[in-house]
């Protein structure tokens, strides 16, 4: 059976399920702690927050390297970054509490 453009059109718009969604942000938490570098990045920047060239020393990774990784915390909004401070969000402090 060949699939009509509406047809395409209406699955591409297609919210995900509450259940999807539940799933797909686990799945994203479950891979920000799978890498030993997010978690000691999450860890050092605790509940207080941490100015980023101290993040980036204590971290000692390649700037190419914390520039990802701050990507993929900012992405996943867990990480937000307040002038030259770098803060977890709400979300962030829900992998800080499973780390």
């Amino acid at each position: 059976a060949e699939i009509s453009d509406d047809e395409l059109e209406a699955m591409l718009e297609r919210r995900p399920s509450v259940r999807e969604a539940k799933v797909a942000d686990h799945e994203l938490m479950v891979k920000a702690l799978d890498n030993p570098l997010r978690r000691k990045m999450i860890k050092t920047i605790g509940v207080f927050g941490r100015k980023k060239d101290e993040l980036k020393k204590e971290i000692g990774t390649t700037d190419a390297i914390f520039d990802f990784q701050t990507d993929f915390l900012k992405k996943g909004n867990y990480l937000k970054i307040e002038g030259d401070t770098m803060r977890l969000t709400d979300r962030g402090l829900v992998l800080l509490s499973n780390i």
